[in-house]
Formats: C-alpha cells, structure tokens, sequence
C-alpha cells in the first residue's frame, strides 16, 4: 500500500493554514481550517503563522471624509419647482464648464437645491456671469429636511436660534441664509460671514428676475489633518462610525482669526451652532482626537489652557468660552475670571456649570498621559488644585457635593436646560474622576506621594458615598438625583458610574443589563425613564450620542466589548444614514434630530447639530476594539488590549510621541486561529494581550513558542483573565496561535 510521504503532508497543511489565516481567512471554510489544524501540532502551527506579520489594508483611506484642497463642490443638483425654468443646471458642477440660468416671475418657487455630498464649513461662494431684477438668495442646511427660505434656522422670532444665530465670534454676521443684489457683470459673490456647516445649498431669486451662474464652492476654513490615526474592520457600519466622528471632529475646530490673525486652532461644540467651547466636552472629544492625528494635540493643549486664565476666584469655570481668549500658555494670571472684553458668550455668562469644572481636571491628566507635555501641565496645576479644591470645600466629609446656585447663578449639568439641583450621579462621577486626575498629576508633575494619597483617599470616601446614597438596589441600577422626585435612573448616571469604574463587577453587570432592558432603544439608549408625556423636569427623554459614546467605553471597562459595538451600531448607523453623513448632536426618541423641551423655544430641530464633535465612536473602536492606549506619559509604557467582541478581524494606528502604534488582528473561521501584529515606536515598551477565545492554547511569538502548558516559555507573561499578558514589548511582533 502507497503511504504517503508524512513530509509533504506536513507542508500542504502548513500551506493551507497559512492561506487561511493570513489575510485570507474569508477564503477558507471552516472545516477545511478545522481539518488541517486537527491533523497539525498548534506549536509548529502558530510557530508558522507568527513568522507572518499582517500586512496593513489601505481601502480606510477612501472612507475619509475630508475633502483636500481649498474648496468643497457640489457633488450632484436637482431643481425644486418649474425645471423648465433652470437650463443646464449641471453647469453649476464646474467652474468655467458650462452655466446655469435661473429664470423665475413673480409667483415662482423655483430653486437650485445643490449637494455638496459631505457637510463643509466655510465661505460660500457663487460665481455669476450676470444677472437682474430680484436679489440672489442663497440658504443654508446640513439636512435636507430643514432646507427652508432661512435654510436650517429657527424660524421662530423667540427663539434662541431664530435666523441661526450663534454664539461665535468669528462667524459674524452669523445666519443660515446670504441674499445679494444682482451683479450685472461677473462677480464671484461670497457670504459676508463665516457658514459653519452645510451640505445643501438652495439658490433661487427673491422675486422675478433672471441669473445666469457658473459655480458654486464653499472655502474651506476648518481643520484638516493627516489622518496618521485610522481604523479598519470587517464592520463596514463600525468603519463608517470611526470616520464619520473623525470628520466631525475636523468640522468642529476653528482659528478665531477675526481678532487674532495668528489665532490657534481650538476645538469648539459644533461647527453650525454652538462654535464656542465648553470645558466638559474637551475630555471625550480629545479622547478621539488622540487616536485620530498627532496633529491634534496641539489643538487639545490649546483648548484647555482656554480655561486656565477664566477660573473664578471660588475655582470653577465658565460654563462656555470664546474660542479667540488670548490665554497665554502656561501663565493662566490670577483666578479673577474672564479677561475684560472676552466675558462667556450668550446665557452662558449668568449660569454655572460646575460639574465641567471637574471634567476639565479630568482632561488635563489625560493630556499628560497621552503627551507627555508636563511643561505645559505643571504651571497649571494651581489651577487644578484650586478646581478640585471648590468640590472637595462643599461635600461633607469626603462625600459627595450638591448642585447647587453657590452665588446666586442658575445651576446646570450637561444636559441644560433640565432641572440640576442635588447631588446628581453624573456630576459626582466626575467629581471623583477630578480626584483620581489631580492625584495622578500630583504624583507625576509635582512629585508630591502625600497630597496624592491624600487626594485618592477622599476618592476612595466619594466612591463609597456614591454606591450608598445613589445604588437602587431594587432597580439594579445608579439614580440621576437625590433630590429628583421621579427616582429616574437616568443614563448618564450609571454611564458615568462605569466609565469610571464606581462599581463592583456584579452591580457594573446590573447596570449594564439596565441600560439595555429598561432605556435601551432602536436608536440607542434613552436619557430618562420617562417619556415626553410624563416628562421629568430633572432629565428629557432622548437619545445622546455623547453619552452612548461614554457608555460605550464603559461597557469596554467592564469587558462587555459586543454590547458596546452594539451601540455604535444602532446610534451611528441611524444617524448616518438619515443625516448628512456625520453623527448629530441629539436624536429624538422617534429617530429624529428633533429634542422637544417643554417650556423652552427648542421646538425647531433645524438648530440640532448634525455635527457634533462629542458625538464620537473613535475612542470605543481605537482603544477598545484595537485596544491601544498609554500607561505612562507619551506612551512610553503602552498597552495593547483588543476587545474582539463579535468582530473578524479589525487594524488601524494610533499617533502617538514618536511615531505611531499599529496594530491588526484577525481570527480563523470558528476561532481555529488568531495572529496579532503589534508595531510600536523606539525608546517605548509595553504589553500586549493575546486573547484566548475560551481555550488554552500554545503561542507563537515571531517564529518561536513564547506560551506553552499555560506558562510562558523564555519571556515575560502571565495569563490575565482571558487572554494572556506579555510584558516588555519592544518593536515589531506578530504573535498566534491555532486550534
């Protein structure tokens, strides 16, 4: 009988798991992949696969949004009413490639409806051959829906937004809307003010009158950056996500250069509305900004040292801030408030907003973390001590503070204008992330062991406080407010709750299944327990991506890694599919971006933002899915901890000092295999977890067995949960195993 040759045997199956685990594991059935392995040692299997780093896949660029060069173009137009009365509309697609003539009477509503395909901010701009009789109007939307004579603004004469108004600086004369008097001889006509965010434009005539057009453009005037920060995955919802949030992001930031010409990027709420910046969001926001390009982080920087120089003398900040305050860096002056002529902006002057106040603690620590900028940091940190100084003087005995009008300012959270007073869950979830902050910057800037103990100390009594007074245990699940009549079980008080870690595994789980059962919705999980028909003055129902975001991670935290993606999966997808292609900053319990407030004129969802920069899935997918993130200042120490969940295979880096972090992973068909290559820059060391999938298994390290008989094998490792832990990690590695 003919036996074949066991040699050969060996090098055809050695063959066929590398094909079906290195960049191929789509091609391969799941019983070939198990058959082969059956018949293989896992030693000399993983010991192949790991002599093969996964390639990068550069498909992740052509979902980037930004648009390079100077201006944004219609992608595609359509005419509203008599087509007959617009020839050749697609002449308006290229400039000098043909014209577009409008031609309306007196009781014409013809429009020119132009898509620019992405959101765009900027200078609009129309090029006009010639024209006469009514004026040029041209309206401004970020969704078609809201594309009305005022473009997206509110139409209301009381409302906060009416005509879409601002609270910026820099865009003024603020509007949604620009009408012009007909040039009669080539003129490019330009809005008089800065257009924050549109991806459609209506042209049309105010009257009878006639207009021949060769282009329409918006100037860019926003952030572009490299994008030296990517994701890839075989999610095609979760990669859309990513980039959909990083363009948000670069909408989101602006130079105020109407008073400085050499005015520093700063990272503001949104690009159509709210181009002003609050202190609470700069934490999640730079959070994302971090993994998307080192350009940002001086973007970030610059944002918080904004607020260095407006602390008030009690500690706290404004609620909001001018984004062209000249703060000069590492010299915040005196805690006297706002300089003379640059007091906060709009309603946000009269009102507090404390709990930010923590939050920027929170993001200054994290800076450090992810920059290493200590000379920045240190001439801050009176600043800092006196922020947590404000929370710790007003909570009794280590415990946890109120909300309260501590100078006769109407108190708010992050969720104005709901009712704030008592001691609310969220607000306290920061006020102990201040703490925890401030202790690490203590320890690390200031040297200083003792005022750091103390400081984890007093965060040791206000974790404690928080599960005693706030923990429903018949609900199973954290309260909003102490003093909130309704007992609502709000999701950001137990979002907040496992973002920072406030809870034992067994209540984090309780919470988890909460979130999910009780709030949890078709569009992502909802703020309150209580409808608009049975409103809660201490919270309205709706959905906020800002706090999925912050669930999301949470979730990662406590190793629930499929019910975050689930998240950004139901939240991201909705939005930007029925949006302009960006995450909004609110979405109505019916889908919509429309929040209505009893007793408030925010009755027009045209003002909700359809770009929000804390609207971001960037830090879930970055630092949970990738599972990159720093452990000592400027990533000299890193970890790399993938969170699989449901995923294939997902790759992608993180910027960081130095270079970047790189990192790409994928599984066999039925878990039969797992590669995993990490990249990392010089003069840095860290840890890579390799995750098990429910089995032991014997592990490869670039061509040499490094964990076998769940031990390590010549290197420094130790098995952590579900996957085993590599210490020292120096370089370029691919580490497997197979089944």
């Amino acid at each position: 009988m003919y036996h074949r040759s066991p040699r050969r045997r060996d090098a055809r199956a050695s063959a066929v798991i590398l094909m079906c685990s290195i960049g191929a594991l789509t091609a391969c059935s799941g019983a070939e992949a198990t058959k082969v392995a059956g018949h293989r040692d896992p030693a000399r299997d993983a010991t192949a696969l790991s002599r093969r780093p996964i390639a990068p896949d550069p498909s992740w660029k052509k979902l980037v949004l930004n648009v390079p060069g100077p201006y944004v173009r219609p992608k595609s137009l359509s005419t509203q009413g008599d087509a007959g009365a617009v020839t050749d509309p697609n002449g308006l697609l290229e400039e000098g490639g043909g014209t577009t003539t409008l031609t309306t009477t007196a009781d014409d509503s013809t429009k020119i409806i132009v898509d620019l395909g992405v959101l765009a901010g900027g200078f609009v701009e129309l090029g006009v051959e010639r024209a006469s009789g009514a004026p040029i109007r041209m309206s401004y939307a970020e969704g078609s829906g809201y594309l009305g004579r005022e473009g997206d603004a509110d139409p209301d004469p009381g409302g906060f937004f009416y005509k879409g108004r601002t609270l910026s600086t820099e865009d003024d004369p603020d509007g949604r809307a620009d009408v012009f008097d007909p040039p009669r001889r080539p003129m490019v006509l330009r809005s008089p003010g800065l257009r924050g965010a549109q991806r459609y434009i209506a042209i049309t005539l105010d009257g009878p009158g006639k207009a021949t057009l060769d282009f329409v453009r918006v100037r860019q005037t926003g952030f572009q950056g490299r994008y030296d920060g990517n994701f890839l995955s075989d999610d095609e919802v979760l990669n859309r996500a990513w980039y959909a949030s990083a363009y948000g992001l670069d909408l989101s930031t602006i130079r105020g250069d109407r008073t400085d010409p050499h005015a520093r990027w700063i990272i503001v709420d949104g690009p159509k509305r709210d181009r002003i910046v609050y202190a609470g969001d700069v934490r999640l926001v730079a959070q994302a900004a971090y993994n998307q390009s080192a350009e940002y982080r001086t973007a970030v920087r610059d944002t918080i040292n904004l607020f260095a120089c407006q602390q008030r003398p009690d500690g706290t900040f404004p609620a909001a801030s001018r984004a062209d305050v000249p703060c000069e860096l590492g010299d915040p002056g005196p805690p006297d408030g706002s300089p003379a002529g640059y007091e906060p902006p709009g309603e946000s002057g009269p009102v507090r907003l404390d709990s930010f106040t923590a939050w920027w603690v929170i993001g200054l620590a994290d800076y450090l973390l992810h920059t290493g900028d200590a000379r920045f940091v240190e001439p801050l940190l009176p600043v800092a001590r006196r922020a947590v100084r404000f929370f710790v003087d007003r909570a009794p005995a280590g415990g946890l503070w109120r909300t309260a009008d501590y100078d006769g300012k109407a108190p708010y959270n992050w969720h104005t204008p709901d009712k704030a007073e008592g001691v609310d869950a969220y607000s306290n979830a920061a006020y102990y992330g201040a703490l925890r902050s401030l202790a690490a910057l203590e320890r690390s800037v200031a040297k200083d062991a003792t005022a750091a103990a103390r400081l984890d100390r007093i965060a040791a009594r206000v974790r404690s406080a928080f599960v005693a007074r706030l923990w429903d245990p018949k609900a199973g699940a954290v309260l909003l407010n102490t003093e909130d009549p309704r007992r609502d079980h709000s999701s950001d008080a137990n979002a907040g709750a496992l973002l920072f870690g406030l809870l034992d595994d067994g209540r984090a789980r309780s919470a988890m299944s909460f979130l999910e059962q009780r709030l949890g919705s078709a569009y992502g999980t909802r703020t309150s327990e209580f409808p608009a028909s049975d409103a809660n003055p201490y919270m309205t129902q709706y959905i906020s991506p800002y706090m999925v975001a912050q669930e999301g991670l949470g979730r990662l935290r406590y190793g629930d890694g499929t019910g975050a993606l689930r998240l950004i999966r139901k939240s991201w997808d909705h939005m930007i599919r029925n949006g302009p292609g960006t995450a909004w900053e609110e979405i109505g319990v019916d889908g919509r971006p429309l929040v209505p407030r009893p007793g408030t004129s925010l009755e027009w969802g045209g003002h909700v933002g359809l770009a929000h920069a804390w609207s971001t899935a960037v830090p879930a997918l970055s630092t949970g899915v990738l599972g990159v993130r720093p452990v000592t200042g400027a990533y000299r120490r890193w970890a790399v901890e993938p969170r699989l969940a449901d995923l294939r295979w997902a790759q992608g880096d993180v910027p960081v000092p130095g270079g970047k972090i790189s990192v790409r992973w994928r599984r066999g068909a039925r878990d039969a295999s797992f590669v995993l290559t990490v990249t990392s820059p010089g003069r840095t060391t860290g840890r890579v977890a390799v995750p098990l999938l429910g089995s032991e298994r014997t592990i490869a390290m670039d061509g040499r067995i490094v964990w076998r008989n769940g031990g390590p094998a010549g290197v420094r490792a130790r098995r952590l949960g579900g996957s085993v832990v590599f210490d020292g990690i120096r370089g370029d590695h691919t580490f497997a195993w197979t089944r």
